[in-house]
């Protein structure tokens, strides 16, 4: 082996000593990118099926609101015709004629009247003042059915009233139960918003470390593969030599052959041209035969 032979042999030796701690460093960066790729890739579908339950509750809890406003509008309504109903019962309140009597006991007395009148012999006086009362107690009677007309009127529009006021208290208690099943949502939503927040903040920083160690994998690689390039040139140059080498030693080698066959041719005809004894390999070689 030549000197530059060594040479190469030495410097692909060092070349391929400095590859060892590179490629297991290059191992351990790929496990590791590897490693921040999975829990990255992990909490991003975690944070896909949280977003997935959130859009779900959020729709409960929009479905749940819609509720509550519809059975808002519907008391709104209910409260503006209580202010209808007392704004009527108002009404009717001041049609009534006041009255100082018992209307009852004015029938009663009236009745007496006429029975007296009609079973009674009376004075023309005292008949013609019975008829006076009489058509003042019909006046009087006659502003008490009236009144008795508005007071029904007035306790119909109370009992409407009332009805009205017990639906709104019928509403306020479901508002109020599907307020109490509203809250849980706010705080699932609030929950799960923390959470997916949290892991898309890891896995965001999961990713950048993957980028920060997969340009290390990178630059590791190019270093490879600058000093595998170096190691290929190296070794044509060893095979380029090597090569040269053997032809020499072929070269060579047929020369000290050629110089020993001749020899031989020589020694041959020698043997001939003294008229010794010679084998018949001598005979070919001193004849030319090889």
């Amino acid at each position: 082996m030549t000197e530059n032979e060594e040479f190469f042999k030495a410097k692909i030796y060092s070349l391929n000593k400095e590859c060892v701690p590179l490629i297991e460093e290059l191992r351990k960066l790929r496990e590791s990118a590897e490693g921040y790729k999975q829990k990255r890739d992990e909490k991003n579908r975690e944070v896909q099926l949280l977003a997935q339950q959130i859009k779900e509750i959020r729709k409960q809890n929009e479905e749940s609101s819609s509720r509550l406003s519809q059975m808002k509008m519907e008391k709104e309504k209910l409260y503006e015709k209580i202010r209808e109903l007392s704004s009527k019962i108002k009404e009717q309140k001041s049609k009534l004629h006041p009255i100082s009597f018992n209307g009852e006991q004015l029938k009663k007395k009236r009745n007496e009247l006429e029975w007296k009148q009609q079973t009674t012999t009376l004075s023309l006086e005292e008949e013609n003042a019975i008829v006076k009362q009489i058509e003042k107690m019909e006046e009087d009677l006659a502003y008490y059915e009236e009144n008795l007309k508005i007071q029904k009127t007035i306790d119909q529009l109370k009992k409407e009233m009332e009805q009205t006021r017990q639906k709104i208290i019928e509403i306020k208690n479901h508002m109020q139960e599907e307020y109490e099943k509203s809250k849980p949502l706010f705080e699932q939503i609030k929950n799960l918003t923390k959470r997916r927040d949290d892991l898309r903040s890891s896995a965001d920083a999961d990713h950048k470390n993957y980028i920060e160690v997969f340009q290390k994998i990178i630059q590791c690689e190019n270093q490879l593969t600058k000093i595998e390039e170096e190691i290929s040139l190296y070794k044509a140059q060893q095979i380029k030599i090597q090569k040269e080498r053997r032809n020499r030693e072929a070269q060579e080698k047929r020369k000290k052959e050629e110089e020993i066959i001749q020899t031989k041719i020589k020694q041959a005809q020698e043997k001939l041209e003294k008229k010794k004894r010679v084998t018949l390999q001598e005979l070919k070689l001193a004849m030319g035969e090889q």
